[in-house]
């Protein structure tokens, strides 16, 4: 309802500034904007609504008695679409760095929340068995919807140096996302079976009349689904970074991540306007383990003896090993971050 930032590489400014063998700790505020494309991977913003409803009692009767086999009714999905936006995510949050000249250690925590559009159309064909005789519906969904994403992410990263322009990196990291999906679904579907179910009702009692064969207008209704997607990653690889001109550090981090997104519940709500009609379907998402990059570039430029200026531009892909979703479907996340480290 499918974003890293984080720091991966505070310790560059101690490299450029440090006092040989001296712990210190630098702390400072953080704002950035990243694109995410979890939206564009989603399999739709209606769990459940392709089980199709169980034949009533009544009808199941009538069917029974006209055609002496018990009626059995599936449901299959015929296939579905989703057009979205990628979302962007405005955030703001602080970091702290601490350690000493070998060793650094950043906390990173970043809050933010983003919108963007989906609209789904779904198909399924729902067919009733009566012996050897064989009656299909097809039921069309259609819904337009706004997401709404509250995003906290949560990064821990330690940095060792190797020498003065190469250091190992590693970290574990936290990512959560609570998706709201609002707006207006529309439902159409033929008539075929519960036109036999009026032929064999009026068959069963002998009315001479022709039976009122029953219409089913479109149904539209509001929906809403809301899910928490959570995320746990761990990571590791090496940071290089140059000095350039007299205040400023160039750097590139390259890591390799692998992530596990568990399982997690989906709750829609379909309500007619009128109020006439509410129903609630509680679904679940199979989880996903994942793999990918994860790199990062910038520089950070030295304002004072105690206080820099941090810009950079990271990305993350996640390839599926696992789940509903293909190798070559990865979510990507991707975007610029800025910052100020204070030492204090």
């Amino acid at each position: 309802m499918r974003k890293q930032l984080a720091l991966a590489s505070l310790a560059v400014l101690a490299a450029a500034t440090a006092t040989p063998a001296r712990a210190d700790v630098v702390i400072g505020p953080r704002v950035s904007y990243y694109f995410d494309n979890s939206n564009l991977r989603t399999s739709g913003i209606d769990p459940g609504l392709d089980e199709g409803d169980a034949l009533d009692p009544a009808d199941i009767a009538v069917l029974r008695t006209a055609f002496g086999v018990e009626p059995q009714l599936t449901t299959v999905s015929e296939g579905e679409g989703v057009l979205s936006d990628q979302v962007g995510y405005p955030m703001i949050g602080a970091m702290v760095n601490f350690g000493d000249d070998r060793d650094r250690f950043t906390l990173t925590a970043m809050y933010g929340s983003g919108e963007g559009d989906a609209a789904l159309s779904a198909t399924v064909s729902r067919t009733l068995t009566l012996g050897a005789t064989e009656f299909i519906d097809l039921v069309n969904f259609d819904a337009d919807t706004v997401s709404s994403t509250d995003r906290i992410d949560i990064e821990l990263t330690w940095q060792r140096r190797q020498s003065e322009s190469f250091a190992l990196l590693g970290g574990i990291r936290y990512e959560r996302l609570d998706t709201a999906f609002v707006g207006d679904l529309r439902i159409v579907q033929s008539v075929a079976i519960p036109t036999v179910i009026a032929l064999s009702r009026a068959a069963i009692e002998g009315d001479p009349a022709p039976p009122v064969i029953p219409s089913v207008p479109p149904l539209i209704a509001g929906v809403r689904q809301d899910g928490t997607i959570q995320t746990f990653s761990a990571r590791g690889g090496a940071t290089a970074f140059v000095p350039f001109g007299e205040n400023a550090v160039a750097f590139f981090n390259g890591m390799l991540q692998a992530s596990y997104r568990p399982d997690y519940d989906v709750l829609t709500v379909i309500e007619d306007p009128s109020g006439l009609f509410s129903d609630s379907i509680a679904g679940r998402e199979e989880g996903e383990f994942s793999i990918g990059p994860d790199f990062a570039v910038g520089a950070q430029f030295i304002l004072s003896e105690n206080l820099a200026l941090d810009l950079r531009y990271r990305a993350v892909l996640f390839f599926p090993l696992t789940g509903v979703q293909d190798f070559s479907d990865a979510r990507v996340s991707h975007g610029v971050n800025l910052g100020l480290s204070l030492r204090l």
